[in-house]
């Protein structure tokens, strides 16, 4: 059984493996980018790339190919986090995996699926370019649960993000444990 982190427009960097290390040391990160970092000299450029290369649904493949058809835990931020949705909800799913999933914005243009296994979705209340009650609204299904956490932006969660709020994501880090390690009881670990 694995546990993905499944990274945002900013890659994997030393920031966010300190952050997900209390999860414990068997984390297979995965990032939109080959290696280390971000390619790109700015967010804006980053999204754009990954948005003209059909980065999103790669990326998608790549949660896929990583998790071979087996069980898995995703934890996923942003641009990670709308990929992780598009593999909850495609053939390759495993149903005894389990998502939590933050601030995954272009989660919007695929509301419409239905993942395989459960899903929490995280979403900050501010967004630039939706309103995440809207999507919360839209998103409630069998299988999905989905929150707003109050007084955030998108990018809570991310050390890299200027929108980051470092007690809320160790608070955040301590829940994602509970329910790692909830998940890894069902499973008989």
């Amino acid at each position: 059984m694995k546990t993905i982190i499944a990274c945002d427009i900013h890659g994997i960097h030393a920031e966010l493996r300190a952050l997900c290390a209390p999860l414990g040391e068997a984390l297979t990160f995965l990032s939109p980018w080959e290696g280390e970092g971000c390619p790109f000299a700015s967010e804006a450029l980053a999204h754009q790339a990954l948005i003209a290369e059909r980065g999103i649904e790669t990326y998608a493949d790549r949660i896929a190919e990583c998790a071979a058809g087996e069980p898995v835990f995703l934890i996923a931020f942003s641009v990670g986090a709308t990929a992780a949705w598009l593999h909850a909800c495609s053939g390759e799913a495993h149903p005894e995996s389990a998502a939590v999933l933050f601030y995954g914005s272009r989660i919007r243009e695929h509301a419409q699926r239905v993942p395989k296994f459960p899903v929490e979705a995280i979403f900050a209340e501010r967004e630039a370019s939706f309103e995440p009650a809207a999507l919360v609204a839209a998103l409630k299904r069998e299988r999905v649960r989905c929150a707003i956490v109050p007084g955030t932006a998108h990018g809570f969660m991310n050390p890299c993000s200027v929108n980051f709020v470092p007690d809320l994501a160790d608070r955040w880090v301590g829940e994602i444990g509970k329910r790692l390690d909830a998940w890894s009881a069902h499973q008989g670990l």
